[in-house]
Parts: C-alpha cells; sequence; structure tokens
C-alpha cells in the first residue's frame, strides 16, 4: 500500500475551537464531499473525533500512515489483555505507559499496546532477577523485585500497611502469578519521600514487618 507523507496541522482557537467543541458532543459524525454526506463508521468516526478533539484543545495535529501491516509479534493488546500477559494489574500496566516504560498508541481514546513491547519488558523484567527465594530482608539490587515481606522490612513497616500502600497505588506493584512483587527502588522513593522517617502513619499495632512471602 502506497505511504502517503504524514501531514500538521496547527490547533484551533477562539470561536472557532468553542464551536468545534460542541459539536462534538453528539459524536455523530457525517462529512460532506461533493454535495455528497456519508455518516462515518465507528472506528473512523472515533479517530476522527479524537483528531478534532485535538484541535479544539489548541493541539498541533500530525496525521500519518500505518508503516505496515501488524505481525504477531506486532498485535495490538487491550490494557486488560497487555496486563493478563505480563502478570500485572491494569493499574500498574497503565502506569508503565503513561510513564514511557511501555510504548503506548491510541485508537481514538483506548490504548493499545503491542505484544512485542509487553514481551520486551518482560524479558527486561526477567533479566533485573526476582527475588523470589531470596530471604526476608535480603539484599538486592535497585532494580530487583521483592517479595511484601522483604519490601516491609526494608521499608520498616507492617506486611498489612504495605499492601495498602500498594493498592492504593503508593508504591507500584507487580504480579508473578498470584504473589504481589515490589521493586526496591520503589520503597526506596517512598522512604525518600517520607524523609527517610519511620512509619508514623502506620495503624497502632502494625509497626513490625511480618514473614508473609506473597
Amino acid at each position: 500500500m502506497t505511504q502517503h507523507p504524514p501531514t500538521t496541522t496547527p490547533g484551533l482557537s477562539g470561536r472557532d475551537a468553542e464551536r468545534l467543541a460542541a459539536a462534538l458532543g453528539s459524536r455523530d459524525v457525517t462529512v460532506f464531499v461533493d454535495g455528497t454526506s456519508l455518516r462515518l463508521p465507528e472506528g473512523a468516526r472515533d479517530a476522527v473525533v479524537d483528531l478534532l478533539s485535538r484541535l479544539t484543545r489548541g493541539e498541533t495535529v500530525t496525521v500519518a500512515s500505518a508503516e505496515e501491516p501488524l505481525t504477531v509479534s506486532g498485535e495490538l493488546l487491550t490494557t486488560s489483555q497487555a496486563a493478563a500477559l505480563a502478570g500485572i494489574s491494569n493499574t500498574y500496566l497503565r502506569n508503565l505507559t503513561t510513564q514511557g516504560v511501555i510504548p503506548v498508541q491510541y485508537r481514538g481514546s483506548h490504548r493499545r499496546i503491542r505484544r512485542a513491547d509487553v514481551e520486551a519488558w518482560l524479558a527486561g523484567q526477567a533479566a533485573a532477577g526476582p527475588a523470589e527465594d531470596a530471604a526476608p530482608g535480603a539484599a538486592a539490587p535497585a532494580g530487583e523485585l521483592l517479595t511484601t515481606s522483604q519490601a516491609a522490612a526494608l521499608a520498616g513497616i507492617s506486611n498489612t500497611y504495605l499492601r495498602n500502600l500498594t493498592t492504593q497505588g503508593v508504591i507500584p506493584v507487580q504480579y508473578r502469578g498470584s504473589h504481589r512483587r515490589i521493586r526496591r527502588a520503589d520503597v526506596q522513593a517512598w522512604l525518600a519521600g517520607r524523609g527517610g522517617a519511620a512509619d508514623d502513619d502506620a495503624p497502632p499495632g502494625e509497626a513490625s514487618a511480618g514473614t508473609e512471602q506473597a
């Protein structure tokens, strides 16, 4: 298929942006070509609405053709499919895409992640050497994954409080099967953000780490 060069359009402002933003509220897009109207199908509609919405926000938009048909390794996954493949939660997967750790594409307002990019991230995690069998409190490189007990011991808090922090998204968590794993660097970053203080906010009776491994 012939590849056409990208085109770039500056964002709209003022009255033009306001009128277009109001019109997009219905999400019913009809185009007119040589006096003939055509209501766009869902896939094309989402792409056009996304493009026009960006223009109303004053964003400059570039439109380009896809480089080539997707191969098996280039298969696009939904957030849930990518998270399941990686063995992590949807929330953590979204954090990784937002941070640029795993590249993301958009189809309208929906995130899509290449299977190959998830597999590459998994390979990098495996190379970091997760601490599956290490004893609680054992030393680990900054990129190594810790069990719940190891992370709690490093942070000086209880397992329960540590799990609460991961559930709230305060400390990122990954999953290996049903087991939580936390990067040593993320625990250290949380400690640094608290000024290295003790667990002043932990509920009474939960100041010491337990021995749970998952």
